[in-house]
């Protein structure tokens, strides 16, 4: 049992944050060693708190929304490991019937095929949660990561996971065939990727991107009574972005900037359109705007005449929060929603599709916060026509802790997938643009006022994975299909065998 929960603390140090990527790619054999010989109850419970660890460990900066949600948090943070670690465990229960009923070269491909159909389903409906990814742990090993161009980051997963269990199958039978054969598949993907990041890539017209890192605390960024000193700043920022003679196509500010509704308060609006006339300059920025019913999570672009052309509106919200609450009117009903100290919960409405932004400055994909988080989306995006992607966040939420570095580093993998640069202007970090082959070009430092200045290009062709999809979720579970009715109809034929 301990032996197992040591998987959950080696991949957690392997994930963004610690940066021990190289962890990884043994992080799974402790498991593997614990589930073997099992019963699936057994195994689905040694799972789960392997998985449980991992979260814990994982998702600890969780504990910085104690300012808001007070003793709150403690349960959430619960619950929610407690539910992740439920994928660990229906993992190890299902790799207790692989071990036991199918044949050893079939498992090598089943086990890592789990792995990866589990995650998946992780990522899927308005509670999807698709942080923590056996991928994650890779984003700095690029070579690597070029496989999620024709995967997704489900590929770069089922490398990790079947590398762990070859090598657990050579210490396991003592067999040099496995370690070998491991090697040589890391070997031989690794050169694919390295040839692949050398490759030139047909790029398209320049821009010249600003990025704006305000760096204001989220204690205070809500008060209404701050707005004309978090403006102020705000125009002090654009300023210094255009200090140098080139001019700037396109600046691009966090999420809900301002404790206002920046597109309805003619005073604030005028300060940013009359930028973008001055400086002939594109701006994208993050507001809260809303119609005759409803508040929505949106970016606004404000083109060089001064014009908002275009708006997006979050769809992907935030469960269990101020953006969405399931059932926050029975609460309300209840009286239990006052007594929880973190603002309206379930305040916005989601929009209605993931739609390119079409600017003079190219058809811009624009992800919001947590967004940029499932790949399902920034594909969406690109299919719709999208040349650039651009997130908008503020991570001010969980200060300087792993939650930062682990959502940027989705960043790098939104890229590769769809050979796109990528943006992402935070409030206090990361910002930073990132190439399509996931080479970080710039990178701000957490917590500190910063302007980026930087050259991308917007990007027409199409990976086979922004064209294909999930095809390896679907390969394996075709695959599982057939390998668990063998192993079903050979237990029952085993069992209908009469006694001698």
């Amino acid at each position: 049992m301990i032996i197992a929960l040591l998987s959950g603390l080696l991949l957690a140090f392997s994930m963004p944050g610690p940066n021990l990527g190289w962890l990884a790619w043994i992080a799974f054999v402790p498991l593997f060693w614990a589930l073997d010989g099992k019963s699936p109850k057994q195994a689905f419970r040694i799972g789960w708190l392997a998985g449980v660890v991992f979260f814990g460990v994982l998702l600890y900066w969780l504990f910085t929304l104690w300012d808001w949600a007070s003793a709150f948090i403690i349960v959430g943070y619960l619950v929610l490991i407690c539910y992740l670690g439920l994928y660990w465990g229906v993992f190890g229960a299902l790799y207790s019937f692989v071990g036991r009923r199918l044949p050893r070269w079939t498992s090598l491909i089943a086990v890592p095929a789990l792995w990866v159909v589990l995650e998946f389903i992780r990522s899927l409906t308005r509670f999807g949660f698709p942080w923590g990814q056996a991928a994650d742990a890779l984003y700095l090993q690029l070579p690597f990561v070029q496989l999620a161009s024709i995967t997704g980051p489900w590929g770069v997963s089922f490398l990790v996971v079947m590398t762990n269990y070859l090598l657990y199958m050579g210490i396991k039978y003592r067999q040099w065939s496995y370690p070998l054969i491991a090697s040589l598949l890391m070997g031989v993907i690794f050169l694919w990727g390295w040839i692949e990041m050398s490759r030139p890539l047909s790029e398209g017209r320049e821009l010249y991107i600003g990025l704006v890192q305000p760096n204001i605390p989220q204690r205070v960024r809500s008060d209404p009574n701050r707005l004309n000193e978090f403006l102020a700043l705000h125009q002090q920022l654009l300023e210094e972005i255009t200090q140098e003679d080139e001019e700037v196509d396109l600046v691009i500010l966090p999420e809900s900037i301002l404790p206002t509704l920046v597109l309805e308060d003619f005073q604030v609006r005028q300060v940013f359109t009359k930028w973008a006339e001055t400086h002939h300059s594109s701006l994208l920025l993050g507001t809260f705007t809303r119609d005759a019913r409803n508040i929505y999570n949106s970016v606004a672009f404000i083109s060089p005449r001064g014009e908002v052309v275009d708006t997006y509106d979050k769809v992907q919200l935030v469960p269990f929060s101020t953006e969405y609450f399931p059932g926050i009117q029975l609460l309300d009903q209840m009286g239990i929603s006052r007594w929880i100290p973190i603002g309206r919960l379930g305040a916005l409405t989601p929009g209605k599709g993931f739609l390119p932004l079409s600017t003079e400055r190219g058809r811009l994909a624009t992800p919001i916060c947590f967004e940029s988080i499932f790949p399902q989306i920034s594909r969406d995006f690109v299919r719709g026509g999208a040349q650039l992607l651009v997130t908008i966040t503020n991570d001010a939420w969980f200060k300087n802790t792993w939650a930062l570095p682990q959502h940027f580093a989705k960043g790098i993998y939104r890229a590769v997938e769809n050979r796109r640069y990528f943006l992402q202007a935070a409030n206090t970090g990361i910002s930073g643009i990132i190439e399509p082959t996931g080479r970080i070009l710039l990178r701000s430092q957490i917590e500190k006022q910063e302007v980026l200045r930087g050259l991308v290009n917007l990007m027409d062709g199409l990976t086979l994975y922004t064209r294909w999809g999930d095809w390896l979720i679907y390969a394996s579970l075709i695959y599982l299909g057939i390998v668990f009715t063998f192993g079903f109809l050979r237990l029952r034929a085993e069992r209908s065998r009469p006694e001698m």
